[in-house]
This record gives structure tokens, sequence and C-alpha cells, in this order.
């Protein structure tokens, strides 16, 4: 489906990140992946797409530095040519060894300038060098849609918001030379859930109407189609993929 095709996919080195990076590769597109600080999942994609006969490229950026975007999306479009399909993926966890020592201001900051600065960044850089027809995907959250109390909820949930906001937005100016859509996950099968119990993760399928936690799978699927011919008319969108948990 995607021969001949370029994907630059943000985060590329682990969790859905990775699911997508195989994902378009197995389909025949070249793929760029990108990673921030952990160098080693993301050479791990790379070693696995070209272990199975396909071509990826590693390229590594800080998303909160604006330098370092610009960097990225010229490195993309030195390495691909014309960039088909642009997946801001990467995000900050409020969950990670990375922020413990941090305050919760400073951990809602690390948070808006990876997911909503880092991805307005790249959508704005990397606009010039899309080909006509290609397609950007944002990453939402289906609880940025319902008022998710606590915290870190209310962090990913006003960061999430922004980014869907700004699908819309970017959506309007890009076209009809670009689409841009936005994947808004539920709950997913990822590191964080892993620590979780057995029991709490019983407990939460319970309450999703398919009776179970996403696959990275299930967002390669939809970002599948969302870059394929098949979604041509359509952008603007945001794709909840919850198992139904939260309907709007």
């Amino acid at each position: 489906m995607f021969q001949n095709k370029t994907v630059a996919i943000t985060g590329a080195g682990r969790s859905i990140g990775r699911a997508l990076a195989l994902g378009f590769a197995a389909q025949g597109a070249t793929v760029l992946v990108h990673y921030s600080h952990s160098s080693q999942g993301a050479e791990e994609v790379v070693r696995q797409i070209e272990n199975d006969g396909g071509r990826a490229f590693l390229v590594q950026a800080d998303l909160r530095q604006p330098a370092e975007v610009t960097r990225l999306v010229r490195d993309a479009h030195a390495r691909l040519g014309l960039i088909d399909v642009w997946i801001n993926n990467a995000g900050a966890s409020a969950n990670s060894e990375e922020t413990k020592g941090m305050s919760e201001v400073e951990i809602f900051e690390r948070i808006m300038h990876v997911d909503v600065m880092g991805t307005w960044r790249c959508c704005r850089e990397v606009e010039q060098y899309m080909r006509p027809g290609g397609c950007i995907l944002t990453t939402g959250w289906d609880r940025a849609l319902d008022g998710a109390p606590g915290l870190p909820n209310q962090m990913y949930a006003m960061s999430k918001g922004a980014i869907m906001s700004l699908t819309r937005c970017l959506a309007s100016e890009f076209a009809p030379r670009v689409r841009v859509n936005c994947i808004a996950p539920g709950r997913i099968e990822n590191e964080w859930a892993q620590t979780l119990s057995s029991t709490t993760r019983a407990q939460a399928a319970q309450s999703i109407p398919m009776k179970r936690w996403g696959l990275p799978e299930d967002i390669l699927n939809t970002a599948l189609f969302l870059a394929s011919p098949a979604s041509g008319f359509i952008t603007g969108q945001v794709m909840l993929v919850n198992g139904g948990e939260i309907m709007r």
C-alpha cells in the first residue's frame, strides 16, 4: 500500500511509535525513526526494518528546542525527499524515571513543550516539504473530551486538547494540499499499562464496551487508513480509538 512512500514518525523507539514504524515499513514505506533521548529502542527498530528488507533512517532531536525541530525536519527532507506522511507521535510522560524529583509545574511545562509546542513546530516546519496529497497525523487523548480529573490527567488533557484544536486549525490552513487528522487513543497496552496490577487492568477493561485494552496495532491500523487514499476526503477530524469507552 505504501510502496515508494516516505513516512516520518516522532518518538518511534517504543510502544505505539515502534508499531507505527514497523507497520508502515512492512507496507513498503521508507521510514524515518526519530528519538529524543534514548537511542536503544530506536536503533532496534531501524535494525528490524532493515533485517526485514526495508529502508529506515535514524534521527535524534529534542522537540523542546526550536532549532532541533528545524534540523529534524530538514534531515527528514534530506534523507526522504518529499514526505508523504508525518506522524507526531512523541509525547512526554509524567510517569517515567525522567520526571523523578520534578515539581508538578516542571512536569506540566515539560509535557506542554514536547507535546504541544513540539507538535506545532514540527507541523509548521514540515508542511513545505510535504508531497501534495500527503497527510500529517497528530496524537490526542480521548479523556481530553470528558474532563479527566486529578493529576497528571489534567496535564495530559490540556496538552492533548490543544493538539486536537491545532489539528483543526492546520487542516484548514494546509488544505487542499495536505490533510491533517488526529488519532486520540484510549487505554492502550504500553509500558505504563504493564506497571498496573492485573486487578486494576481487569477492572478498567470492564469500563470499555469492547471489554479489552487497545493494542499499539489498533493505532497502527487507524494510521494506515488515515494515511491512505481511502481517507482522501477526511481532514480536520479527531479519530477516537478507545473501544467505545468515550463516545463523541
